[in-house]
């Protein structure tokens, strides 16, 4: 089989299980938003709102949108300007959890504290790096295209992108920062040998 014919393969492999995985992520996501919300805990999760409102202001005032923030609300400059309210279910909290419940199959106890560590504060700075730009594109569309537009970013595209995200994410940790930790046990073997 021809190299480019292989990558076709695999394209098409993964554009199926994101397809399959992506209702999957959705249901979760709301089930995640309606326990939140029993339990008080959305009260909790809206203060990221205010700090994540002016970081996504400013990304868009750096690539030459106009945009500005007050408290949780996100004001953009375009053909239809919009203020946009992050609201305590907008800030990708969902995605963290999911990262933590990779984190619960994916991290194992034989591999060194420190790719450990090294695996987690990836994982958290590219999460909330993702959620940022999500937000930041859901305000661009809806300044510049429209609501509809907007909004089938929010709920379904910001879905495939945060389950594309996991995935790359962990074939990186998997191939590059995880390995087992060597044990005294190896190393006395090593020097014994």
């Amino acid at each position: 089989m021809m190299v480019g014919r292989r990558v076709g393969v695999v394209i098409a492999c993964a554009a199926a299980v994101l397809m399959l995985l992506t209702p999957f992520v959705t249901t979760l996501d709301d089930l995640l938003a309606a326990v939140a919300q029993r339990f008080g805990l959305d009260a909790a999760v809206a203060f990221i709102a205010i700090p994540e409102a002016r970081l996504v202001a400013v990304v868009l005032n750096l690539i030459g949108i106009g945009a500005s923030s007050d408290g949780p609300h996100i004001t953009v400059a375009g053909v239809h300007p919009v203020t946009l309210v992050i609201g305590w279910n907008c800030v990708g909290w969902q995605g963290l959890v999911l990262l933590g419940l990779t984190y619960l199959v994916g991290l194992r106890p034989q591999d060194s504290l420190e790719a450990r560590m090294h695996v987690v504060m990836i994982g958290v700075l590219g999460t909330v790096i993702i959620n940022l730009g999500r937000i930041a594109i859901v305000s661009v569309l809806a300044a510049r295209v429209g609501y509809y537009p907007a909004i089938f970013v929010h709920d379904w595209a910001a879905t495939i992108v945060t389950v594309m995200w996991l995935t790359g994410f962990w074939l990186f940790a998997q191939r590059w920062i995880l390995e087992p930790a060597v044990t005294s046990r190896e190393i006395l073997r090593e020097v014994n040998a």
